[in-house]
Parts: structure tokens; C-alpha cells; sequence
């Protein structure tokens, strides 16, 4: 009977454990890496015209095709009930020996438009669109 007992608890405990492991990715990091075309980082950054002419600038000094260029980017987490997969800065793209960091806010926004905050307050199962502005870039080397 003690060995009944003591494989029952074992199975509790490894059924606990792995629970937690669920829960603790369920709740973790609201980003995750993903990929990108240079034209959809151009896209979310159009309207910056001193960054576009930038990239403009390094793909003709670089002979770089923009349709070949893949950047990363954060990619929403599917706790995001809307936003699941969406990409959003920091973005990076490598062009030619140089690389291209971009950080913007986010702000969220729920279905009627009212505001939720940036990342850090907006609740993933409400936020429906987000928006980014205040771009800040670096290139390396």
C-alpha cells in the first residue's frame, strides 16, 4: 500500500510540475522572435522620412535588393487574442556589413479604439491594434 501511495504523489507532483510549466509560458514574455520583409519595416516606419532615405541610402551603397533583405523583428505571442504572430519593433535588418536596430513605442488600443497603454499595461485578451511612433535607430558597425 506505501507504494501505492508514493507512485500516486509522484504523478501528482510530475502532473504539478508540468502544469506550471504550462502556466509559466502561458503568462511569460510577450515577445518572441519573427521574421520580416525589409518592405513591411519600411511600411511600419514610412513615417519617418529620415530612416527611409536612410535605408534608401544603404541598400544603393550596399547593391542590395530590398525583395532580399529579411529582417527580425518581436512577434506577438498567441496570448494576444488579436494580435497572435503580429510583428512590431525592435526591429533588425542586415544590410550589406551594416546593421539596422529600430525601437518604437507601442501603444494598444482595444475594438472602440480607447487606448490600453503600451506593453506593459495593455491586456493581450483586449488589445485589438496597436500603433508605434517615436522611432529610434542604430546602425553597426
Amino acid at each position: 500500500m506505501p507504494v501505492f501511495r508514493m507512485i500516486r504523489r509522484r504523478r501528482a507532483a510530475a502532473l504539478f510540475a508540468l502544469l506550471a510549466l504550462v502556466l509559466g509560458i502561458g503568462i511569460g514574455p510577450a515577445w518572441a522572435p519573427g521574421s520580416l520583409s525589409l518592405q513591411d519595416v519600411r511600411e511600419a516606419v514610412k513615417g519617418v522620412p529620415k530612416l527611409g532615405a536612410e535605408i534608401g541610402t544603404e541598400l544603393k551603397n550596399s547593391g542590395l535588393d530590398a525583395e532580399k533583405v529579411i529582417c527580425s523583428a518581436a512577434r506577438h505571442g498567441n496570448h494576444w487574442t488579436y494580435l497572435g504572430g503580429k510583428r512590431a519593433a525592435p526591429y533588425e535588418c542586415t544590410l550589406g556589413k551594416r546593421t539596422l536596430t529600430i525601437e518604437a513605442q507601442q501603444t494598444y488600443y482595444d475594438a472602440r479604439g480607447r487606448s490600453l497603454g503600451d506593453v506593459e499595461k495593455a491586456d493581450p485578451r483586449r488589445a485589438k491594434t496597436f500603433r508605434e511612433s517615436s522611432f529610434r535607430w542604430t546602425w553597426s558597425p
